[in-house]
């Protein structure tokens, strides 16, 4: 019993010690970026009729592109990739689940409408593309963007009374 309590202290004891030991010996500098970053919606340039209110942009009617609000987020991209696109949404009905979205553009009708799967509450779902699809076939089903390293900016038109909390990118390929 004696030579067990005294191997558990000297356990006990050499534990910090190495912990200690390997913090001195971790190379300085910056922690990696996280795999996704999150913005929230309050970080948006937004015009009407899309409003921010309780910290979720949307719009009180349906609109065509042309006459929707906008919403542009600025961001830098520290590494070249593909990327998929995230955002927590509150798209509570068939007649309330769409925006149109690109990247670096504006974006164009039909094509760059973002058909939400309907929600409760909030939820997060990824971004897809109806493309040549329809509102219940996206053809793009998550759409992916093929970014540079460097500024973009992501650009939402209002189109359905959908309320959009906040946008995350994911790395999915190099």
């Amino acid at each position: 019993m004696k030579k067990i309590s005294t191997l558990l202290l000297a356990g006990a004891l050499i534990i910090p010690a190495l912990a200690e030991d390997a913090a001195k010996k971790a190379p300085a500098g910056p922690s990696p970026a996280p795999a996704a970053a999150t913005v929230l919606a309050t970080a948006a340039k937004v015009s009407a009729p899309l409003v921010l209110k309780d910290g979720a942009i949307s719009q009180p009617q349906q609109t065509e592109l042309a006459d929707g609000g906008k919403a542009v987020f600025d961001f830098t991209l520290a590494k070249a990739g593909i990327y998929e696109l995230y955002a927590v949404v509150n798209a509570a009905a068939e007649d309330s689940n769409s925006f149109y979205l690109n990247i670096d553009a504006a974006p164009e009708d039909p094509l760059m409408v973002w058909d939400i799967d309907v929600t409760t509450g909030f939820e997060e779902r990824v971004v897809s593309w109806r493309g040549k699809g329809d509102a219940d076939s996206d053809e793009f089903k998550p759409k992916r963007f093929n970014l540079s390293a460097g500024a973009h900016k992501l650009f939402i038109v209002g189109r359905e009374p959908t309320l959009l909390k906040s946008v995350s990118l994911r790395l999915v390929a190099n």
